[in-house]
């Protein structure tokens, strides 16, 4: 699993997590995935290359049949982790389920 697919498992417990893609292209990471919980379901399409030592730049889509976010930055693994949990929280809270 990648980044995204880890941090969502361990964050929410409720959350059902699936794969879709994921590899390596260049030094990009790019990872697709399907996350549902309580029969809504939304994709992520993440994406992240290292600038230097624990620095990364990277964006994401969120799309759900209510809503979508999309993001970007350059961050810390910490940094991108706070700013992808308040994304998938308020993403939750439009399904119903936050």
């Amino acid at each position: 699993m990648g980044y995204l697919s880890d941090m969502l498992s361990k964050e929410y417990g409720n959350l059902e997590v699936r794969e879709v893609y994921s590899t390596k292209l260049g030094e990009t990471d790019v990872e697709i995935l399907e996350a549902s919980v309580g029969g809504e379901k939304f994709i992520a399409m993440f994406q992240s290359v290292p600038v230097k030592e624990n620095l990364y730049k990277w964006s994401i889509i969120i799309t759900s049949a209510h809503n979508t976010r999309t993001l970007k930055g350059m961050d810390t693994l910490e940094g991108i982790k706070l700013a992808l949990k308040s994304s998938i929280d308020a993403m939750m809270a439009g399904m119903g389920k936050g």
